[in-house]
């Protein structure tokens, strides 16, 4: 099969995570062939962080915040303008409602966009969209509408930054694939927007696979970063966004329970949910033997603010001093976006006096040795859905310390300790609990290791997604033609699951 996997952020530029996954299903279906996507903020200046298996045929980068791609002539410039102004109406009025009326209007005008972008040229760009969004935050303050939530006040300056926000949001829709026999998204964000103009244009059908929760990971990114109004126009974006993927995908794949259930209360089928939980090889990561003479908590991950090291690195301030000649070692790199999150980790550590006792140990060549330096593992994060840091500890026999964010609980069932998360008293106390109790660390590891090899083996994963492929594909209608027009959609009715 000809597959379309699109990724935003990560696979092939960042490594670890979801690259990981997208690594691993490359190399392990190599009997279909690939054609990546990779969803970026600028173009050019990156280096691939894997190397490429032979079955991709193709990597086609899609920057979001480079210089925008007009209409090319005047004519065409104005009738551009025109058709976009139409469809950012109902786009922007269905955003901001929660009712099925709005998911109609939401999926009519991202549709129009769509048939809009189908030439290449960014579908909102030139368009008027600031005074649109005022004239729809507007007629549903007045209307009432289906608003579950108060909208906050938008001012003109709000409603000017949103549209910069919204308008390179909605690029992705510009993009053209290849002939492909199936699309698979690797979010329910900026991905969803390649596989639906797909979709739309040519019938192809698409496997929406959710690591995380792409909506939740947007608020916590935000945070106090936006005014409240454009925050609210994003959000809202984003929801409805997930919502229509949800609708009009052929089969939506989740790596855990939690994610499955979050998913069925955005309106997903249930009859289309399948659970296929994250694998690793065990042959890479056989039992570890013996542990390091010092009590350490090690750590293994990229340093970014949703893993959430503040709260680690103040358990440990508690840890030290319960356990004597404790140490914490945290190993992975610092991405582009988290030089200002390292530099904060670094000047925590100072302010608490651990210089002496905390390790920053930059990037490994192998998780498992890295495992291996530690007495047991811990992962901190605020969101994740289902962290290979857990699986490949467990699967080496060392006990673990998580939070209880995403499908972590359910990973580790009880075989490890789980904590609330933002908690460093809680996850003090699960440490210290472990590192005092060398028996209860080796049972915890051996549970552990037995349950990884139940559950979360790579040739069952792979075996689900070939699968899975199989079925989405199944669904295409007989093959259309690429069109430079869509049929009209009804902005009017909610969007039936198709």
């Amino acid at each position: 099969m000809r597959i379309a996997l699109i990724t935003e952020g990560t696979y092939p530029y960042v490594a670890g995570g979801v690259s990981t996954w997208c690594q691993q299903l490359l190399t392990g279906l190599d009997r279909h062939a690939f054609q990546l996507v990779a969803i970026t903020a600028y173009a050019g200046g990156q280096r691939a962080a894997y190397e490429l298996p032979p079955n991709v045929a193709a990597v086609r980068t899609v920057p979001v915040w480079d210089r925008a791609r007009p209409a090319t002539g005047w004519v065409a410039r104005g009738r551009h303008r025109r058709s976009g102004t139409a469809a950012a109406v109902p786009l922007c009025r269905g955003l901001l409602d929660d009712g099925p009326k709005a998911a109609g209007l939401f999926a009519g005008g991202l549709r129009q966009l769509a048939q809009q972008a189908a030439g290449g040229a960014h579908p909102l760009h030139d368009v008027p969209l600031a005074e649109v969004l005022v004239d729809a935050w507007q007629a549903s303050r007045v209307a009432g509408g289906d608003v579950r939530l108060p909208l906050p006040r938008l001012s003109l300056r709000d409603a000017r930054d949103a549209a910069v926000l919204l308008e390179h949001a909605v690029r992705p829709l510009a993009h053209r694939l290849p002939p492909v026999d199936a699309c698979h998204p690797v979010a329910a964000g900026l991905p969803l927007l390649v596989a639906l103009a797909a979709k739309w244009r040519t019938g192809t059908p698409y496997l929406l696979t959710e690591h995380g929760s792409y909506l939740r990971e947007r608020y916590l990114e935000y945070g106090d970063s936006l005014p409240v109004a454009v925050k609210a126009v994003m959000l809202r974006f984003y929801r409805a966004l997930a919502r229509l993927g949800y609708a009009e995908a052929a089969v939506v794949s989740s790596v855990s329970d939690f994610n499955r259930r979050w998913e069925l209360r955005h309106g997903a089928e249930p009859a289309r949910v399948r659970v296929v939980p994250n694998g690793v090889a065990p042959d890479a990561y056989p039992a570890l033997a013996g542990e390091p003479a010092d009590p350490t908590v090690v750590w293994v991950g990229r340093i970014d603010p949703l893993k959430d090291l503040h709260t680690l690195v103040r358990a440990f301030d508690t840890v030290r001093r319960e356990v004597p000649g404790a140490r914490l070692r945290l190993a992975g790199p610092v991405p582009a976006t988290g030089a200002d999150y390292a530099r904060s980790c670094h000047a925590l550590v100072d302010s608490l006096g651990l210089r002496e006792v905390v390790e920053f140990a930059g990037p490994v060549a192998s998780s498992r040795e890295a495992y291996a330096t530690g007495s047991l593992v811990a992962l901190s994060s605020i969101s994740e859905g289902m962290p290979y840091t857990v699986i490949e500890a467990m699967m080496c026999g060392r006990a673990t310390v998580s939070t209880d964010v995403g499908g972590v609980a359910e990973t580790v069932g009880d075989a490890g300790v789980v904590v609330p998360p933002g908690d460093p008293a809680a996850f003090a106390a699960g440490c210290v609990r472990l590192l005092r109790d060398p028996a209860e660390r080796a049972r915890l590891g051996e549970a552990a290791r037995a349950r990884a090899l139940a559950r979360y083996t790579l040739p069952h994963m792979l075996a689900a997604y070939d699968d899975l492929y199989g079925e989405v594909a199944a669904t295409a209608p007989v093959r259309l033609p690429v069109v430079d027009r869509l049929p009209a959609a009804d902005p009017t009715i909610a969007l039936a699951p198709t």
